[in-house]
């Protein structure tokens, strides 16, 4: 299983790229942003995460939730955001670089499903806390990885992490 290693992986990035500089720099008011996210595409990616964060954040955590005419809706949203961020690795890997963020979109393209997967699968109101809590915290993630400056190469290799067709 590979989830443990993604998380590990997506942590040790946002430190190897400064993560805490990047959170003082954000409460002082001078964000740093990296040149990437500065381009449309992933642009629209921090955008609509940040949109699903906060929507992730004002659900009721109970699993009446599931039946809400707007989770369905939602649902959509976080597969299109995971399409999305392979959509990203895809055309960094055309670039050939960026292999760190290239290597972290398919682990997050990987992982938003299996949040998903965790929420609908909720049976109590903790358990659906705990999902919810875990949703907002990978998109927190992948608003983190676009727009943080990377200040190291970890050496992070999508073939090794998620086999030859990554």
């Amino acid at each position: 299983m590979k989830r443990p290693l993604i998380t590990a992986c997506v942590v040790s990035l946002l430190l190897a790229c400064g993560a805490p500089v990047f959170a003082a720099e954000a409460a002082a008011g001078s964000l740093a942003k990296s040149a990437i996210s500065q381009e449309p595409f992933f642009a629209g990616l921090v955008t609509e995460a940040g949109r699903l964060k906060a929507e992730t954040e004002g659900f009721t955590p109970t699993p009446s939730l599931l039946t809400h005419p707007d989770f369905q809706t939602y649902a959509q949203a976080i597969r299109a955001l995971s399409a999305g961020d392979l959509q990203g690795h895809i055309t960094l890997k055309a670039r050939g670089t960026d292999r760190d963020l290239k290597c972290i979109l398919t682990g997050l393209s990987r992982d938003l499903p299996i949040k998903l997967t965790a929420i609908e699968a909720a049976k109590s109101d903790a358990d659906m806390k705990t999902a919810l809590n875990n949703m907002a915290s990978l998109l927190s993630d992948n608003i983190d990885v676009i727009m943080t400056p990377a200040t190291a190469d970890s050496g992070l290799d999508c073939t090794v992490e998620f086999g030859p067709d990554a």
